[in-house]
C-alpha cells in the first residue's frame, strides 16, 4: 500500500505531466494522438465514439 506522502508525490507528478502536455492546443493534440484517443487527423478514434469501422488508425 502507498502511504499518503507517496500518493501526494504521484499526484503531483501526474499534474505536472498534464500541465506540460496541455500547455498549447498543439501539444494537447499530439499527446492525445500518442495516447491513441485521436487519429493523426485529430479525429476521435472509432473505439471512443469517432466515425469509422472500429479499427484503430495506427
Amino acid at each position: 500500500m502507498l502511504d499518503e506522502d507517496q500518493k501526494k508525490a504521484i499526484k503531483e507528478l501526474l499534474l505536472k505531466r498534464e500541465r506540460e502536455r496541455t500547455a498549447t492546443a498543439e501539444l494537447a493534440k499530439q499527446w492525445l494522438v500518442e495516447e491513441g484517443l485521436l487519429n493523426r487527423d485529430g479525429k476521435l478514434q472509432p473505439q471512443f465514439g469517432g466515425e469509422g469501422k472500429g479499427e484503430q488508425d495506427d
